[in-house]
């Protein structure tokens, strides 16, 4: 890249690094950068010959489900609107690619973008416990259905949008230095652990499981980092204890809804009436709740008129109301399934299906081979400990037994595939080290 491409490529990488606080902002902006980063990367690619970021067997992968996802789409037309999320679902493939690309030819990993980082984070933390605490935030966003929400507003998507950007936020302070086995250890555990602690009181129980299974899985994979990771955990269990005592009201007490709620929502307590056609597991429990049930019993009827290609991304949501497929009492319905697998399995059929467990299963592999990789170096290698802590980030967002969103929300697909360009750039330059 010469002189002239510099403004681009400056303002390009520093979006794209920042890319978390555009997710906040909203959909628009966020499509715009992924646009930009995509045109970019293409042109770039391109001219300098670098054939390579486009040929490979992870762009093999994308190219198999892409087309999964787009014969499913054709085959099952129902209108333009249930159609354009697998019409042009390929450039989210390609937005990670542009990623790998600007992250080999920017130098992203530098003090700004931490300190961006911890400012943002911040703000979000204060924010929310403002919130928590008064009942409103800094612009006057009220609490949602006894939990908060922060700048989201009415989207009880607080948690979600924390789980995911605090990895991105570790491997930038491990890439530029701030974090290591012996620097800023408590300053930066006890940051986490008020993050992880918003996510609790904010209520969502798939985000509060999942950003413990993700530092579960450093643990157990970055030898480097225990120390962090249990002064964190040990700040969170105080924390999480004391801070509730000074919520708005009572019913923003996250135990209750955490544990309590969940609970009864298992074994069905209060939803009797629905037990006689919606069977329980062992005459006992449901998955997740009576809702979650019925939405999975309701897919595997959708599925098995259309096991090997599915009914495309929107497909249950046009086809649930169906006669044929109904549930009694008109239940089950949903704009989608709330389980990745679920839905993969049901808009994709068994093609889709299995392209997803087997990168599931590629990435569990993954987590065992940096775990060993790490055993053997004697030093701190930075670029193999954010190989380990991406893969980790990739591995929650894959995680099958957990109730998710919707897996073509435009939304969440960024969040899905953002992490993914970090793991290629990190692959890339760890195995080219070692070469």
């Amino acid at each position: 890249m010469n002189s002239q491409t510099s403004f681009f490529k400056f303002l390009i990488g520093y979006c794209l690094s920042v890319f978390p606080l555009f997710l906040l902002i909203g959909p628009l902006i966020s499509e715009i950068i992924l646009i930009l980063s995509i045109i970019f990367s293409f042109y770039y690619i391109v001219t300098l010959n670098k054939s390579y970021f486009y040929l490979n067997r992870f762009s093999i992968f994308f190219i198999i489900f892409c087309l999964s996802t787009l014969v499913s789409t054709l085959i099952n037309f129902y209108n333009f609107d249930y159609t354009k999320s697998g019409l042009f679902y390929f450039r989210l493939p390609l937005f990670a690619l542009s990623i790998w690309f600007i992250l080999q030819n920017c130098n992203l990993f530098n003090k700004k973008v931490v300190v961006f980082y911890i400012l943002l984070f911040t703000i979000i933390i204060t924010d929310s416990l403002i919130q928590f605490t008064t009942g409103e935030n800094l612009i006057g966003y009220n609490i949602v259905k006894s939990r908060i929400s922060s700048f989201f507003g009415d989207e009880l998507i607080l948690g979600g949008f924390l789980t995911r950007a605090l990895p991105i936020f570790l491997i930038f302070l491990i890439m530029s230095g701030f974090l290591n086995e012996k620097k800023n250890t408590i300053y930066f555990s006890l940051f986490f652990s008020i993050a992880i602690v918003v996510i609790y009181l904010s209520g969502e129980r798939t985000s509060f499981f999942l950003v413990i299974l993700f530092f579960s899985t450093l643990f157990f994979s970055i030898k480097y980092l225990r120390k962090f990771i249990i002064i964190m955990m040990i700040s969170f269990v105080g924390l999480a204890f004391l801070l509730p005592k000074f919520s708005a009201n009572e019913k923003l007490n996250p135990a209750t809804r955490m544990f309590s709620k969940s609970y009864a929502q298992i074994i069905g307590k209060g939803e009797e009436q629905y037990e006689e056609y919606k069977q329980k597991i062992f005459k006992k429990v449901y998955i997740f709740s009576h809702d979650h049930h019925g939405h999975y019993m309701l897919s595997f009827k959708i599925f098995k008129d259309h096991i090997f290609l599915g009914t495309g991304p929107k497909g249950f949501r046009y086809l649930c109301r169906n006669k044929i497929y109904i549930l009694e009492k008109d239940d089950g319905c949903s704009t989608h399934p709330h389980n990745t697998y679920v839905q993969i399995l049901t808009s994709n059929g068994i093609v889709g299906f299995s392209l997803l467990l087997f990168a599931f299963i590629y990435i569990i592999k993954e987590i065992f081979r940096c775990k060993k990789k790490i055993i053997n170096q004697k030093e701190f290698d930075k670029n193999l400990i954010s190989e380990s802590i991406i893969v980790s980030a990739i591995f929650i967002n894959l995680w099958p037994l957990i109730p998710s969103g919707n897996f073509f929300n435009n939304w969440l697909s960024m969040i899905y595939f953002y992490p993914i360009g970090f793991y290629l750039y990190f692959k890339h330059k760890n195995e080219k080290k070692i070469n």
